[in-house]
């Protein structure tokens, strides 16, 4: 079949797909090596083949799966389901028909038909194992259209008809963590984990469910188990640099973001470390900091909020009261959680009779 593939990049590359001279068999083959070989990347020339092939061998279910399954891909999931719904009489006790309308149902969102297709390809179903590979399939349509109950759903039936490769617990723990059932997502990801303790994303993603739970320890744990792995995992160190200032563990919070700065450039890391330098009174790293936040040019509030953080502090401990007030009424302006840090590290402020007189002031104002 090598020569179908030569003779496709011919007709391909002549503009002439059309008139592209194929078996069955052959079509079948170059469409299979598309996948295999271009993934995404070869998407529309996977609709468009299959689409050709369809036309020419219109009572193929193997190259109606194909076009169908590529138009849904594409996009196109109601013209999949109108294509399929003309071949319904025709294939009542084949389950791979069926299963593409499931797939077409759940790609359109009609999750209660998608179910009543599913019950009959079970039903008809003669093969466990291309069942099951159907059915997670179908479940992964199901994370993509962002319908996490019904997920859970196919993947426990393709489960009980066979038990799934551990792998699927990963993908029954994201389902759970996304329904807000942090403790049944921690029971998957720690079977996964018991199989396979070398997957720094999925010690990450438990450490972002622990840390849900106020588990801090066990969220460190993983983090750092994480990171251990993949010292390239900023996603990992800048979470872990966020529990530790949870924890008010300031110190190993900035050695933390230290280590997230130096191989990410996202601002997010910068604004963190610069707070973690304010409250172990490093004040002048903090500001280099939020210059260098300000110089990057995105969260330019932020920047300057934390800037006038550092400043308001600075102002009222050597008693510039008046100074103190401006750049505290800046930082409220921006709706920043910097406020916050400001009464951190001048806890005497709600005990001042000119603090309390200045916030009344404020309250005048705002009404």
């Amino acid at each position: 079949m090598p020569g179908a593939f030569e003779e496709y990049l011919r007709a391909k590359e002549e503009g002439n797909l059309q008139g592209l001279e194929l078996s069955e068999e052959g079509f079948e083959y170059v469409l299979e090596r598309l996948l295999d070989e271009g993934g995404e990347e070869c998407e529309e020339d996977v609709l468009e083949l299959s689409g050709i092939a369809f036309e020419r061998f219109p009572y193929s279910l193997h190259l109606l799966g194909r076009y169908c399954d590529a138009l849904i891909l594409g996009g196109q999931a109601e013209r999949s389901l109108e294509i399929l719904e003309g071949y319904a009489d025709s294939y009542v006790q084949v389950s791979g028909f069926h299963f593409l309308m499931v797939r077409g149902n759940v790609a359109v969102g009609r999750f209660r038909h998608a179910r009543e297709w599913f019950y009959k390809a079970v039903e008809c179903s003669t093969d466990d194992g291309e069942t099951v590979d159907s059915i997670c399939a179908i479940a992964q349509d199901c994370i993509d259209a962002q319908n996490f109950r019904e997920a859970v759903f196919y993947l426990e039936r393709g489960d009980r008809i066979r038990a799934l490769p551990f792998e699927y617990f990963n993908d029954f723990a994201f389902c759970y963590d996304r329904l807000d059932e942090p403790q049944r997502a921690v029971e998957f990801y720690d079977k996964y984990l018991d199989r396979n303790p070398f997957n720094d994303v999925v010690w990450f993603n438990m450490g972002t469910v622990q840390a849900r739970l106020k588990d801090f320890d066990k969220a460190i744990e993983a983090f750092e188990y994480s990171i251990a792995l993949n010292g390239g995992n900023s996603s990992s160190l800048y979470n872990l640099a966020v529990v530790y200032m949870n924890l008010q563990r300031y110190r190993e919070a900035a050695d933390v973001f230290e280590r997230f700065v130096e191989i990410d450039s996202d601002i997010l890391g910068r604004l963190g470390l610069g707070e973690s330098y304010i409250r172990l009174e490093r004040h002048e790293d903090a500001i280099r900091q939020f210059e260098m936040v300000l110089s990057d040019g995105e969260r330019v509030a932020e920047g300057h909020a934390g800037l006038d953080t550092v400043r308001a502090i600075q102002s009222c401990r050597r008693g510039a009261r008046e100074e103190f007030k401006a750049l505290f009424l800046k930082i409220f302006a921006t709706g920043t959680a910097w406020l916050g840090v400001v009464y951190d590290m001048l806890p005497q402020l709600p005990n001042e009779q000119w603090f309390l007189e200045f916030l009344e002031n404020i309250k005048k104002d705002i009404n």
